[in-house]
């Protein structure tokens, strides 16, 4: 799963070999610090996700639903602080409208 939070972008998968956990990857640390405070992030120099960590997936439910508990902003973008990270979101945005234009009118 992709996931965009205020503090960052997420890549969250199964881990291959402990079904119990997560692997949450980022291209920044601070995003993973962002939705998980406590989770211990590992840096791999050659993969696509530069930093990650191993998380339970009970842990990452409890991040999650909090985050949405206590979610304050009415306007994702005007949520996020990091200029640079900002700009990419208001990127994702406009590639999202321009597919969700075509479907504007109720096609397929």
């Amino acid at each position: 799963m992709w996931l965009y939070i205020s503090g960052g972008f997420l890549s969250i998968v199964a881990h291959r070999n402990e079904r119990h956990n997560l692997l949450v990857r980022a291209r920044h640390p601070r995003h993973i610090q962002a939705l998980l405070p406590d989770a211990e992030v590992f840096h791999l120099r050659d993969a696509d996700y530069h930093f990650r960590a191993v998380v339970s997936r009970d842990v990452v439910q409890q991040a999650l639903a909090e985050y949405m508990l206590t979610m304050g902003y009415d306007n994702f973008k005007n949520s996020i602080t990091d200029n640079n990270f900002h700009g990419v979101c208001a990127d994702v945005w406009r590639t999202m409208w321009a597919y969700g234009s075509r479907y504007r009118n109720g096609g397929e």
